[in-house]
């Protein structure tokens, strides 16, 4: 395995944040800026706001000028080294739409890697009185719990959706006024995402890419030890 020097969190953490920001104003914000500070564990959160006094952040307003907005992104994100050392990974994430006005949440997703609970490790809540959800939690013996209770699986670990794949749905059912060009920001963004995750699926389950690979004419050779 060829040698590798341990990255610096800190600073991929700060690039990342970067990405992340310039994804969102070349598509729904304006100037927006995501911070990065460390937490107690040596960890990178990165979101708007955060910083030594408080690292729950700030909801940032989805305008592209300075219109009022009717609606608010929260954007929250952990990272750290995997278990190598070698590579950046996202240990928790909360992509959050509320309300610009009462900074109600809509709908979240909400990933936790290893959760300390029985629920997915990516899920989404819907918030607000839904109806239909509320009566079968009524009729299944649950009368006190809420439909934002509930945890909604969503792909795992690997193939959760993205933050772009948030911004795309507040583009496309016309909550939000994107930017000229957003369609390209967005696709590069989501690809460097699912690029990540293929890479780490590939680390995590070499053999079966090894399969794929010689299905598709690749000559594979198996490395030493």
């Amino acid at each position: 395995m060829p040698n590798r020097r341990r990255p610096d969190l800190a600073r991929e953490a700060r690039a990342f944040a970067g990405e992340l920001s310039a994804t969102l104003n070349r598509t729904v914000t304006d100037g927006l800026r995501l911070s990065v500070c460390m937490d107690r564990a040596g960890r990178a959160v990165v979101g708007k706001g955060v910083g030594r006094l408080s690292l729950e952040g700030d909801a940032a307003p989805l305008a592209i000028s300075r219109v009022t907005p009717r609606l608010c992104l929260y954007v929250i994100q952990t990272l750290d080294l995997d278990a190598t050392g070698r590579f950046l990974t996202t240990t928790r994430s909360s992509f959050a739409l509320q309300t610009a006005s009462t900074a109600e949440p809509v709908v979240t997703y909400d990933y936790t890697r290893d959760p300390p609970n029985i629920y997915p490790e990516a899920h989404f809540h819907v918030h607000g009185r839904v109806e239909a959800v509320q009566s079968m939690l009524e009729r299944c013996g649950r009368r006190k719990d809420k439909p934002d209770d509930l945890h909604f699986p969503v792909g795992g670990r690997r193939f959760r959706p993205c933050l772009e794949d948030l911004i795309e749905f507040c583009i496309l059912e016309r909550l939000v006024e994107p930017r000229p060009g957003w369609e390209k920001a967005l696709n590069e963004s989501r690809q460097r995402f699912r690029d990540d995750q293929l890479r780490a699926a590939v680390r995590r389950s070499p053999d079966t890419a090894a399969v794929v690979l010689k299905e598709q004419g690749w000559q594979v050779v198996e490395p030493d030890g």
